[in-house]
């Protein structure tokens, strides 16, 4: 988990759970872990308390009051894996996660952009269209409609 969640960094895992390092390297060795500790880890790292004692059930929370989370379980899946990396504490995975995510919301934005610009061409090929259509009505400048005509 260690690994996982912090790049194999104990000392930051710790801290970022608000456990005293010292404290949780005897956690490693051995040392049972207090109700305290066990309830940062399961806060901070929104792990599953009884997977956490048991090593049974799934690993990591996804509950309904985390707003941050989404209900389809694969975007939740992803989401909590970028939230790995993002905490893990290695920058350059840390870099890469932000480069791609930043790539591809702008590349979204561009295509969004293009289907507006595409939907706006469209509108204004069919106003041409009608401006054309309408032009071949009228007769030709200085000859006068036949509605209009004197009748003799």
């Amino acid at each position: 988990m260690v690994n996982d969640l912090a790049g194999g960094n104990a000392k930051k895992f710790a801290e970022d759970a608000g456990i005293n390092s010292v404290t949780f390297y005897n956690y490693l060795k051995g040392r049972a872990p207090g109700v305290d500790a066990l309830t940062n880890i399961c806060e901070f790292y929104k792990v599953n308390i009884n997977w956490l004692l048991t090593g049974k059930g799934a690993i990591y929370i996804i509950g309904e009051d985390d707003s941050d989370l989404d209900p389809d379980p694969e975007i939740a899946r992803l989401m909590e894996g970028a939230r790995r990396v993002l905490k893990s504490g290695n920058p350059v995975a840390f870099d890469a996660l932000e480069r791609n995510i930043k790539y591809f919301d702008y590349a979204i934005q561009q295509e969004r952009e293009l289907a507006e610009q595409k939907s706006k061409l469209t509108e204004m090929e069919k106003r041409l269209a009608a401006l054309e259509r309408k032009k071949d009505d009228k007769p030709p400048s200085g000859e006068v409609p036949s509605s209009r005509k004197k009748v003799a």
